[in-house]
Order: C-alpha cells, then structure tokens, then sequence
C-alpha cells in the first residue's frame, strides 16, 4: 500500500502527486505529521480549510496550531504555486529584502576572482550593490511565460528551449566539465549545441525524466503542472541548487562582469556621439547605472544615454564633444548633470516598455545612502574579463 508519507510529502527529493480528494485528506489529517502537513498546504493552499477542519475532527487541534505557526516562516527549499497575471507557476520563496543570504554581494567567488586578478574592486562594488536589485544567485521561478528563470540576472530558458541560461551553463560546461556534470547533468538537466555561433539562439537546455527527454513545451506544461508539486522540485531543485555551488556563482558573477562590459560600451544614439557611454561618465555611480539600465531594459539604454547627452549639450554648447579632453574639473560638473539627465530619461514614458521601477532604483545607486562613488575615475576594469 502507497504510504501517506510518499503521497504527501515534498523536499528536495519528492513531493505527492495529484491534489488529495476528501478521502486522502482525512487519512492525511490522522496520520501525517506537523512538517508533512504544513508542506502539502503551501503546495496545495487550497486545501488548508478542509485539511484544518479534519484534523480538528481527528483531535489534532494543538497540531492545527503548530502547522499554522510554521507556515508563517518561508521554507526556501520548497517550491510553491504562484499567480503571475492569467498565468502562474513554480517558484522559491522570496527572502526578506534584509537577509543576505545568496546575494551576489555575499559570494565567497568574489575572494578567488579577485585574488587570480579577474575582476577589480571596483567591479565588484558596481556589481554587488546593483545586484540586490535583482535576484540571488538561487533564484528560481516558472510562473512567466518563459520556461523558467534562474539566478540573480534571472536568465531565461525561453519557450524553444533556448535563451540566456542555457548559453550560461555551456558556458560553465566548458570551464568547469565535472561540475557540469555534478550540477546539472546528473539531476537531469542536459546542456547541447542546436545552432553555430555564441548566441542565445546556440544551446538548449533539455530536462531528462524517467529516462525521457521531453520537448520543450512539454518541459514547460511538465514544470506548470500545478496538480503535480513532484515536478517542481525534481525539475527546479537542481537549478536552486546549482545556484549555492561556490564554482556555478563565479560564473554568474563573470556574466554579470561581461554584461557590465557591454553596458558601458555600448555606443549612445546619435551622429554626433562616437565614444562608448563609460567614457561620459566614469564613476562607480555611473557604470551601475548604465548596468542595472543594461539588465533592465538593454534596448533602451542607447537611446536614453543619447537623449541624456542631447540635453546635455543643449545646456552646456560649449562643452568638447570629446570626452577625453574633459579637465578634472569639468568632468565632475558634466559627469553629474549627464547622470541626472540620464536618469531621467531612465524613467521615462517614451521608452515602451517603461524601465522598472526607474527611479527607486536610481536613488539606490545615486542616493545620499549608496556605497557607491561618484568621484569620476573611481570606476576601473579588467583588461580582459
């Protein structure tokens, strides 16, 4: 006979199957404990009442008690069902804006990358405090329209397969084989090449099941089976998990520092405008604005840098129109009001889609409270990344 325990419960191994009718529910009531029971009601919210109500006719009204005191804490090692619009899914608990756990800022990759000379101090301040603006390095979530989306720049496997994350783990198979194969392709994840190039378009990432590899919409219809918990954690635990691995977040952090890179190079709109952004503004304050910008909304970010210097120079005609022959003193007027200009076009309505939350991410950067510098030069770069 099935026992309770493989029906009900879910971890990082295994979790029931479909939604219990009232029979299962009152068998559950009698005989699960507190844990068991307090996993299925943050699988199955909609249980919670009729499951309360047995368990109380079973004699467990102190138990009903301390089921509801432990799903006021978050387990984060247990995924739940979220409504995302007309649509929802998997994913992993939030944490609180003031716990550190799994911020970019607090991986012990930083001491080793900066130590063998990869990224410089400054890179780091820049990244760090960005980051918290996006998600941890275990970030995991499939309650969009993209198959899932996993650590702190939140790539994507999108829904052909394909897409940012599945570039990243090649690219970490490359550099790192056995993890790899530790990580990701003994937990049934599978990276493979589908295309030339180095693109998002290049790799997919494939989910093995039962000795099955399914389509890519039947990964995601496998995933977003909201009846069947067991799928979430046999498809996401492996990526939250990768996510914690001391190696996996080095190469989150070497995206973050390529993806910084391409930010502050990117080349404003205009004719009259050669040089790369970081060339215009050259401070801490400044790289992390054109990078959360990047990561944000990187469509807009040429545009927007654009319409910042426009404005600029509307101000200030007698300004070089070359950056680099700026005195010291003039740099730390112009690199102000450019960032001022800049974060205002951020935020504004002209760019479809609207940068999320423009302007509270600005004051983070910018604000009288950021770690950040706004000396200008106080932003420095790796020679090779």
């Amino acid at each position: 006979m099935t026992s309770v325990l493989s029906l009900f419960t879910s971890s990082a191994a295994a979790a029931g199957t479909l939604p219990p009718g009232k029979g299962d529910l009152a068998t559950l009531a009698k005989t699960a404990d507190v844990p068991t029971l307090t996993v299925h009601v943050r699988q199955h919210p909609q249980d919670r009442d009729a499951l309360e109500s047995a368990m109380v006719r079973a004699g467990r009204s102190g138990d009903v008690s301390r089921m509801a005191q432990a799903l006021k804490t978050p387990d984060y090692e247990v995924a739940v069902w979220n409504r995302y619009g007309k649509i929802g899914g998997p994913a992993f608990p939030n944490r609180a804006a003031g716990d550190p756990a799994f911020r970019v800022g607090e991986s012990a990759a930083w001491e080793t990358l900066q130590a063998a000379g990869k990224v410089t101090a400054p890179e780091r301040h820049v990244i760090s405090h960005m980051s918290a603006s996006e998600g941890r390095l275990d970030s995991v979530q499939a309650y969009d329209n993209q198959i899932v989306s996993v650590g702190a720049m939140q790539k994507t496997v999108n829904p052909q397969g394909t897409g940012e994350f599945p570039r990243q783990v090649w690219d970490f198979k490359e550099a790192n084989p056995d993890k790899y194969r530790t990580l990701f392709a003994d937990r049934g994840w599978t990276v493979e090449r589908v295309a030339k190039g180095h693109s998002d378009a290049s790799f997919a990432l494939r989910l093995t099941v039962d000795g099955k590899t399914p389509t890519a919409p039947e990964t995601a219809a496998y995933i977003k089976d909201r009846s069947a918990p067991d799928h979430w954690g046999t498809a996401l635990d492996p990526l939250q998990k990768a996510g914690r691995d001391p190696d996996f977040q080095a190469q989150q952090i070497k995206d973050f520092q390529t993806r910084l890179t391409a930010a502050v190079g990117t080349v404003p709109a205009g004719a009259a405008y050669t040089r790369p952004a970081g060339d215009y503004v050259t401070s801490e304050q400044g790289a992390a604005m054109i990078l959360n910008h990047h990561v944000n909304r990187p469509a807009h970010v040429d545009n927007a840098f654009g319409a910042a210097l426009d404005t600029f120079y509307a101000a200030n005609p007698k300004a070089s129109r070359d950056p680099a022959t700026w005195t010291a003193e003039q740099r730390t007027t112009y690199e102000a009001d450019i960032l001022a200009n800049y974060s205002t076009e951020r935020a504004s309505t002209n760019y479809k889609p609207q940068m999320t939350h423009a302007t509270e991410r600005a004051e983070r950067i910018m604000g009288p409270s950021s770690p950040l510098s706004a000396v200008p030069g106080s932003f420095t770069r790796t020679a090779t990344p």
